[in-house]
């Protein structure tokens, strides 16, 4: 697969129409709080299962074993993401208010421009490209069923999230001898401007962006649901 070309193509197509039938299924079909909360942790479960997968596959192709750990945003998203989605009870805990974030905003730039692709092994390219569509759609599913909810007042765990990604990488590069580790060493997108210092400010105005859009339509949902309460009780009064 190279970038662009039809395979490319076709499956940010593909990966496209599968979200958006898999959004509209379970808005059809579930309609109990039970229900959604079923289908988001079968989402959570694809997710984890197609990571490990990816890592396996990772592993097995280079001869290393370390390469089953994440070393890059998305993949720790990804695990952070199918596991917090799977064992944490509260959806809005501060964790969430950095990986939801990054689910959606990593996994966006990867399907536009997944450098990772180029002259790969076809089962690490499907399985890199596969995570990145799910944790997607797993973002959007707890948004859209504001199991999470963006809130300007959390907005620190995000810094706080960004600081321990690093920290993370940092101890790859430093004590177990990766080459790099949350691009720290290397540009998001061989041969580009877009390295961590660049794409920083591109992630808090992305989130900026997340949050304002989501709260705007927050109020006028509560907004058109007051209106509504209150014509029903002026229709009741004699």
């Amino acid at each position: 697969m190279e970038l662009y070309d039809l395979q490319h193509i076709l499956y940010i197509v593909i990966s496209v129409v599968l979200t958006v039938a898999v959004l509209v299924l379970i808005k059809k079909f579930c309609k109990t709080d039970k229900s959604v909360k079923i289908a988001i942790l079968a989402v959570a479960g694809v997710l984890l299962a197609v990571f490990v997968w990816n890592r396996i596959s990772l592993a097995v192709i280079e001869g290393d074993a370390l390469k089953l750990m994440p070393y890059s945003f998305c993949s720790m998203t990804t695990l952070l993401l199918a596991l917090c989605t799977l064992f944490v009870k509260n959806k809005n805990h501060p964790v969430f208010h950095c990986i939801v974030y990054m689910a959606i905003i990593g996994p966006v730039l990867t399907l536009i421009f997944p450098s990772f692709i180029i002259g790969l092994d076809p089962i690490r390219t499907y399985s890199g490209m596969l995570h990145h569509s799910v944790a997607l759609l797993l973002a959007i599913l707890l948004i859209m069923y504001r199991q999470f909810r963006p809130d300007w007042k959390k907005w620190w765990a995000l810094a706080l999230g960004l600081c321990a990604y690093v920290t993370f990488g940092l101890f790859q590069i430093r004590a177990l001898g990766f080459s790099d580790s949350m691009e720290i060493n290397r540009a998001f997108v061989d041969g580009t401007f877009l390295w961590w210092y660049v794409v920083g400010p591109m992630v808090v105005v992305g989130v900026t962006a997340i949050v304002f859009t989501y709260q705007l339509i927050e109020k006028k949902i509560i907004a058109k649901k007051a209106k509504l309460k209150t014509e029903e009780i002026q229709d009741k009064k004699p």
